[in-house]
C-alpha cells in the first residue's frame, strides 16, 4: 500500500445489467486485488501438503479395509479448513487497508477461490512432488490472478483467461469490490463449475493414488 501509485485505474463491471468502464483510485481498491492472490498460494500449499503427507498412510488405511469415499472425505475437509484459513487470515489483513461495498460477496469470492486452488493443490500433488508442487502452488495463483485477471493490468481479462480457475470468481470479487449490486450470475456459474470439475477430479485421483500396488509373488 505504501508503494502503489497515486493514481486512477480503469475497470470493467456490470452494473444494472450493462458493462461499463468504471476508473477507480488505485490506492483504495490495490489491497483487495492483491488478497486473492495470497489466499489461493496458500490454500494450493494446503492441498498439496495434505495429500503428500498423507498418501503413504491412506494406501495402508486402504489396504486394511478403509473405503476411499471416507479417506477422500477426511482429506477433503482439511483442505478445505486449511483453504478457509488461509482466506481468514488473508481478509484479516486486507481489512485493515480496503473496504468492499458488498463485503459478503467479497469473502464469498475469495472463499472460492481458496477452495478453488486447494482442489488444484490436491491435483498437483502426484504429477509435481513435493518441490515441483511447491514451485507450481506458487506460479499458477500469480499468472491466473496475479497477471491475466489482475485490473491492475487489464480492464477487463484477455479472452483466453476466461479459461483459467480464477476468472468466475475473481469478475465477483471485482464486482464486489467496487459496485452496489449483484451483476455477475454468469461467472458465478463458471466459478461453481469450476469447484464441481476439480472435485470431481481430486476424488478421481485420490482413488488411484490410494489404490495399494500389488506385486506379484513367487510361487514357494
Amino acid at each position: 500500500m505504501a508503494t502503489t501509485p497515486d493514481e486512477f485505474t480503469s475497470l470493467t463491471v456490470r452494473e444494472d445489467g450493462r458493462t461499463t468502464v468504471q476508473q477507480a483510485w488505485l490506492p483504495d481498491i490495490h489491497g483487495g486485488t492483491m488478497a486473492p492472490i495470497a489466499t489461493a498460494c496458500l490454500a494450493t500449499l494446503a492441498g498439496l501438503f495434505t495429500i503428500l503427507n498423507t498418501r503413504a498412510g491412506d494406501q495402508r488405511l486402504a489396504v486394511a479395509g478403509f473405503r476411499p469415499v471416507s479417506l477422500l472425505a477426511s482429506r477433503l475437509t482439511v483442505v478445505v479448513l486449511g483453504a478457509l484459513l488461509a482466506t481468514a487470515a488473508s481478509l484479516a489483513v486486507t481489512a485493515t487497508v480496503f473496504d468492499a461495498r458488498q463485503w459478503g460477496l467479497y469473502i464469498a469470492a475469495n472463499v472460492m477461490i481458496a477452495l478453488t486452488y486447494g482442489l488444484i493443490g490436491v491435483l498437483l500433488c502426484p504429477l509435481f512432488g513435493r518441490v515441483g508442487g511447491v514451485l507450481v502452488a506458487f506460479l499458477l495463483p500469480f499468472i491466473d490472478l496475479g497477471i491475466e485477471q489482475s485490473p491492475m493490468l487489464h480492464p477487463d481479462p484477455p479472452p483466453w483467461a476466461h479459461a483459467l480457475p480464477g476468472y468466475g470468481s475473481t469478475r465477483l470479487l471485482i464486482d464486489a469490490a467496487v459496485t452496489p449490486g449483484f451483476d455477475e450470475t454468469g461467472p458465478l456459474l463458471i466459478a461453481l463449475a469450476w469447484l464441481v470439475g476439480l472435485t470431481l477430479a481430486a476424488t478421481a485421483r485420490f482413488r488411484r493414488v490410494t489404490t495399494p500396488v500389488r506385486t506379484g509373488g513367487t510361487p514357494g
